[in-house]
């Protein structure tokens, strides 16, 4: 039964992606007050819960930071402990500690992957940008014991925990725990560029990117790291990195589709170049992604309905222009970095919830999309009318 798995999961693949498919974003760490999660029969029950929304592709956080949801090789201890007291954050808001899904005894994203193919529903894994929760917690010990390689603010400020993409022995870490994630045989991944751990052009004031810079310019690095010179630079190791990527998955000789997260869709600037140092539409001609993702948009609440419209609308015009590629959009429970949920659309629009949530869902299909994505599905965020809306679309 267990050789059935791979082949099932390349069927799901091609079915999933010639229909108007229905993406949740899964993160374990979300149901400890309501599962078991460090155990198998904890992990089914996320999925129960989550296949409730009507979702025909699972994608599976990685990790929170750097903390593998997988007993990592690369990660594996006696590494040291991030010298924190795991029990608090910033805001002094408790946080669950003694969860360790890294070292619970069982690779518990192999077994929601297992468990997806024999439900008939599509595995991926959600891949995470950060590196660290801010600078506070969730350190990883391997970016702990290589200081060197930390990500600066200019003037040498560290940006505690987080190691840059322009030094080769950081990249060649983040392949080996992406080889580890390719194991489990995805059928797709999400770069999620939203949780990027505060990481922007600003904090790669190292010394490959200023050496660069001096060699280009023969001055001093920008003061601005908004300058587009700069910005340029960083996203040359960005775009390395991401190249890297591919090739990684296309070794494995399966199709492994790769998705990206447009941010911020609707304002003025291209967000997910000025503050993440990506050009989507570059990596789309390129063939190194395989499609985009909406996180989240920002409507004229004067207009929301035919702002969003025409939002969604402007993506399907970018993405189709590079000749590839596929584009969701988001159907979120709750406001995400101050971008709303389909409850603010209802709240605004005076109607139900379950009734802008098929709003949204007819926006996403009439503009031409080719699903949805469910921000992360937590234990209770979507009520039984609209996982209904969503089942019966």
């Amino acid at each position: 039964m267990k050789r059935l798995v791979p082949a099932i999961g390349a069927v799901l693949a091609v079915v999933a992606a010639c229909a108007f498919e229905k993406i949740a974003y899964i993160d374990s760490f979300d149901y400890p007050a309501v599962h078991e999660t460090e155990t198998v029969e904890g992990t089914r029950r996320i999925l129960d819960n989550v296949l409730k929304t009507g979702a025909t592709t699972i994608l599976w956080r990685n990790q929170s930071g750097a903390v593998p949801r997988y007993p990592s090789a690369e990660e594996a201890r006696p590494l040291k402990e991030p010298p924190l007291d795991k029990r608090r954050i910033p805001l002094s808001e408790p946080v669950r500690g003694w969860v360790r899904f890294d070292d619970c005894g069982t690779n518990l994203i192999q077994v929601a992957a297992d468990d997806c193919a024999r439900r008939g529903v599509r595995f991926g894994i959600h891949l995470t940008t950060e590196e660290n929760h801010w600078e506070s917690w969730t350190l990883s010990p391997w970016n702990l014991e290589h200081p060197q390689f930390w990500c600066c603010a200019r003037g040498g400020v560290p940006w505690f925990g987080r190691c840059s993409l322009a030094y080769d022995e950081v990249r060649e870490h983040k392949l080996r725990l992406f080889d580890e994630l390719l194991a489990l045989q995805p059928s797709i991944v999400y770069i999620d560029l939203c949780r990027s751990g505060g990481w922007a052009p600003n904090l790669e004031y190292v010394k490959p990117t200023e050496d660069e810079w001096r060699r280009l310019y023969g001055t001093e690095p920008p003061a601005d790291w908004r300058d587009p010179r700069w910005t340029a630079i960083v996203e040359r190791y960005t775009r390395r990195y991401y190249r890297e990527l591919r090739e990684r998955a296309e070794r494995t000789g399966r199709k492994v589709e790769i998705l990206m997260a447009i941010e911020r869709a609707g304002e003025p600037h291209d967000f997910n170049y000025e503050q993440r140092a990506v050009d989507w539409r570059r990596l789309l001609r390129e063939g190194i992604i395989d499609g985009v993702a909406v996180a989240c948009v920002q409507p004229d609440w004067n207009d929301m309905w035919g702002s969003t419209a025409r939002i969604y609308a402007d993506i399907v015009r970018g993405v189709r222009a590079t000749g590839r590629g596929r584009v969701f959009f988001p159907i979120m429970a709750y406001n995400f970095w101050l971008r709303p949920g389909y409850p603010e659309y209802a709240k605004r629009a005076k109607i139900s919830e379950a009734e802008a949530v098929r709003r949204l869902l007819e926006l996403a299909r009439d503009a031409g999309g080719d699903g949805i994505t469910m921000e992360v599905v937590d234990a209770s965020n979507y009520s039984p009318d609209v996982c209904k809306a969503i089942k019966e679309f």
